[in-house]
């Protein structure tokens, strides 16, 4: 597999699943919105994940990496990133301020770029907007 090389190229997409990455009609769609649009990274939230489900029994594409960042509570919320295997990316992103505590967020640094690209979902519920804009 070639390595993307040219940053100017990577093609970034976005959904909100509600959930559906582990019944396989979401998944097929998601899928196929990957390939038809030859998507290198694809942020999704409320991925209604949690710890009991592992990573490795979801549909996600074999040329693509999962990332993801469950709600420590319920069965509702969270984020993930779904990476081409071509691009070179560092997950230990370092912050200068944690908001962890507000939102459900992940983020990746493209290698040798200044590129950052973060995944998050903010529940009204779980985090108020003021909150989130401080």
């Amino acid at each position: 597999m070639d390595m993307l090389t040219n940053v100017h190229n990577l093609k970034v997409g976005h959904c909100n699943i509600q959930g559906g990455l582990i019944g396989l009609s979401k998944s097929i769609q998601i899928s196929e919105l990957i390939k038809k649009y030859n998507i290198d990274i694809l942020s999704l939230n409320e991925t209604n994940l949690n710890d009991s489900i592992a990573t490795d029994t979801l549909n996600i594409p074999t040329n693509y990496t999962f990332l993801r960042k469950d709600r420590g509570t319920g069965s509702r919320g969270g984020c993930g990133l779904i990476i081409s295997k071509k691009v070179a990316y560092d997950d230990k992103v370092k912050l200068l301020k944690d908001i962890s505590h507000n939102v459900e967020a992940i983020w990746i640094k493209i290698k040798s770029s200044n590129y950052y690209i973060c995944g998050f979902y903010r529940s009204t519920g779980f985090c108020k907007l003021d909150d989130f804009l401080d």
